[in-house]
């Protein structure tokens, strides 16, 4: 497949491989469909993170296998929780996953939703307070970026602290590439700008994302940065019957994450339906600057949406 300005990724379910097998998982489902993606010609793989709030196979542990069964594809995370480790460790976890791919790896990086009391568990079970988790993942993104560049590091933040340390192996990226998930409210746009290489949102309308990438960008520029990757991920579900499709994203979610979307409706998220809504929603997101766009199938039979996509909708995107 020809090289395309937009990149084309595909969530794999770390978690449904839980949900839909009575507990008792399988990696095999998830590197078939990571080793078809690349077979296919999309760019890049995603697993998403958590530790107790919404269980689900260990995202690192999981790229790992994936980077020595595929070649080409980025291995990605979205989206990462990083403040749920401790900094130093995770830089050494993440540069050595960088060396075992050859540098594939993209770190999807937020800080959870906003609710239920499951993730406001997680954290704290976990030594982060809740309420301050977006400045413990501030300074965690701070550090590793130094550890991954760096000898020697000493840093004294507010909560975390090292002294006099070389990180061995160092990734093959420096740095890797940190994308910060988040909403389009100015504090989370402006932490996009000063600490991200790049933005990652899931829930906006293709204008929403256009109006704050500019702001990022506008902002990261003030600051002497690149502001990296204008990135969006999406929920979708092909299917003939709208209604159906439909139904099926609205499972998906709600056994997801607990809740009915956050106050948002599905549509939100992304599109469910016939592949012309699929191809209209994502062409207007290439459209409004979108140059990766990360597909999550709410389905699941994947590898039959998968290649239902690859067939149906790609062939009709704009993403040169």
């Amino acid at each position: 497949m020809a090289e395309r300005k937009v990149k084309l990724g595909v969530l794999l379910p770390t978690r449904g491989v839980l949900l839909w097998n009575d507990g008792t998982p399988s990696v095999a489902p998830i590197v078939d469909l990571a080793v078809r993606a690349e077979e296919l010609g999309y760019d890049s793989v995603f697993v998403g993170d958590s530790v107790l709030a919404k269980p689900r196979l260990e995202a690192v542990s999981v790229l790992s296998a994936l980077a020595v069964k595929t070649s080409r594809v980025k291995l990605g995370t979205a989206v990462f929780l990083p403040c749920l480790r401790d900094p130093v460790f995770l830089a050494y976890q993440v540069a050595t996953l960088d060396v075992i791919s050859g540098g594939r790896v993209i770190l999807g990086v937020g800080i959870g939703p906003p609710k239920p009391a499951e993730c406001e568990h997680e954290f704290e079970t976990l030594g982060v307070p809740f309420r301050k988790r977006m400045f413990y993942m501030q300074e965690h993104m701070t550090l590793m970026r130094r550890l991954w560049t760096e000898d020697d590091v000493t840093f004294e933040g507010k909560y975390y602290r090292c002294e006099n340390v070389t990180l061995a192996p160092k990734p093959i990226q420096k740095p890797v590439p940190m994308w910060i998930a988040s909403a389009t409210v100015e504090t989370a746009w402006r932490r996009v700008a000063r600490f991200g290489d790049g933005w990652f949102p899931n829930r906006v309308t293709p204008e929403e994302f256009a109006a704050t990438w500019g702001k990022i960008s506008a902002e990261a520029a003030a600051h002497g940065r690149d502001p990296g990757v204008p990135a969006w991920y999406m929920t979708t579900c092909l299917g003939d019957d709208k209604a159906e499709a439909m139904r099926n994203g609205e499972k998906f979610l709600l056994d997801y994450y607990y809740t009915p979307f956050w106050g948002d409706s599905i549509e939100k998220w992304g599109t469910y339906g016939p592949a012309e809504d699929l191809i209209e929603r994502i062409n207007a997101f290439a459209a409004a600057g979108a140059e990766h766009i990360s597909l999550r199938f709410t389905h699941r039979d994947q590898m039959g949406q998968l290649e239902r996509f690859t067939e149906e909708v790609l062939p009709h995107l704009n993403l040169d």
